[in-house]
Order: structure tokens, then sequence, then C-alpha cells
């Protein structure tokens, strides 16, 4: 059973045991809990410092300094903190402007929604066989698509249903690309997903956008295009109305 340290209250701040590792600017409450524990001490080393017998200056100095490094750092570390939500405000809305568009991004994860996935992959050399597999949250493979041989960039749309014909459901699903040669030997391969960008978020200063469901990295990204829209049929011009019976 794990056990924690207490301690009485000092100038009504509580102790807090920072034994864990708590480093960098996450670490501000416990440094100044440290200058406000150094004030108490400060104090009452004065009250009950001997007249007869002071406190060599340079010993009384460098507490000072020890002082005023303590507080500077305290206000050094907010700063850092409202720099860091600024520029994390400012990076999030920069990326913004990928909402609604479609994107290229290394992924092994793919978003299968009402319009199927679609798949992105490139081959290193001339291949014998490519298989496209397509893996459930459990593990399973649920289909396999027949994958293009030659070398160079390839898409492949999933149309959202396993081996034995039946509709799987919406969500994310794992995928691997995998290209032997005639030898059986295994062809360099990268794969990817081409989808289009729902949202934006920022995670611990990581930008990621959504493809539906699949989040991914901004350097992950490899293209960005304008999204494609269904091309609206022109109005059908009224056929022509045939002409009333000529009297007779």
């Amino acid at each position: 059973m794990e056990t924690t340290a207490t301690r009485a209250p000092v100038n009504g701040v509580d102790y807090v045991d920072t034994s864990g590792g708590s480093t960098g600017i996450a670490g501000a409450q416990s440094l100044a809990e440290t200058f406000d524990n150094f004030l108490v001490l400060l104090t009452e080393q004065l009250k009950h410092q001997d007249p007869l017998s002071p406190m060599e200056s340079n010993e009384f100095t460098s507490q000072l300094v020890e002082f005023t490094g303590a507080e500077q750092a305290v206000l050094t570390n907010n700063k850092l903190d409202s720099l860091i939500k600024l520029q994390n405000s400012n990076q999030l809305n920069s990326v913004v402007s990928y909402i609604g568009k479609t994107v290229t991004a290394n992924s092994l994860a793919l978003n299968l929604d009402e319009n199927g996935a679609t798949i992105k992959y490139s081959l290193g050399g001339n291949a014998k066989t490519t298989e496209i597999r397509i893996i459930d949250e459990d593990g399973n493979t649920v289909t396999t698509l027949e994958g293009k041989i030659t070398g160079g960039t390839h898409e492949v749309t999933w149309d959202g249903k396993n081996s034995e014909g039946e509709e799987m459901k919406d969500g994310v699903y794992g995928f691997l690309v995998v290209a032997k040669d005639a030898e059986g030997e295994p062809v360099q391969t990268t794969q990817g997903i081409v989808g289009e960008v729902t949202g934006v978020e920022s995670d611990n200063g990581t930008l990621l956008l959504a493809i539906g469901k699949v989040v991914i990295p901004l350097d992950q990204i490899s293209s960005v295009q304008q999204t494609k829209t269904a091309e609206t049929p022109p109005d059908e011009e009224p056929a022509d109305e045939e002409p009333a019976d000529a009297a007779t």
C-alpha cells in the first residue's frame, strides 16, 4: 500500500511531495512553495538572531540572492506558460484552413464511412502479388483487397464489405499493404490514406488533423487538395411541345 508523507502547513501552504520527478514548467507550484518557505525561514532567522553575534554579511547576501532567484524563476515559469498557450492557439488557427480539404497522409489506420475508404500506396518496384489486408479492432482480417503490382503510386477504395460481402460498421480500421516479388521477397512499400479533414486539434503542442475518426499528426500530411464536389448537372431544357392539331 502506498503511503504519502505529510507535514504541517507552513505559512498557510500545504506540503506537497515533489519527489516523483516533476520537472519543467509544471513544477512551478513546487517552486512557489519553496519561495514561500524561504520567506518564512528568513523571517524566523532574523527574529531569533543573536544581536551580539550577527550573521556574516556574505552569508546573508547569499541567502538574499537565492530569494531573488526563486522569485524570478516563478515569474519566468508563469510567463512561459502564457507564451506556450498563446503559441498553441496561433498554431491551431493556422491549420483551421485544412478543414474541408482533401489530404493524403501516411497512416496505418483508415476511416470507413458511407463513401467507403480510400487507400494510397507506393511500391518501390514491380511485384508479383500485392495484397491490402483490412484489419478490425480485434486484429482480425475482415477482407483482403487485390492491389496493382507495378512500381509507383496507386489508389484503391474499400467499399466497406468484408470477405463474405457483409457491410461493416463505420469507424476506424487498420490496414497493411503486403507486396512480394517473384522470389517471394517483400517489395518496399509506403502506405497512407486519402480523406477529407473534418477537424483540427492540438495535443501538448502537436497539431493533429482529424479525418473522420482517424487523427493524423500534421507532419504526416503529404499533400493537400481542394475537395472535389459533385458537379450539378445542367438544367434540362423542356421538351418542345407538340404542335396543336391543325384545324381542318
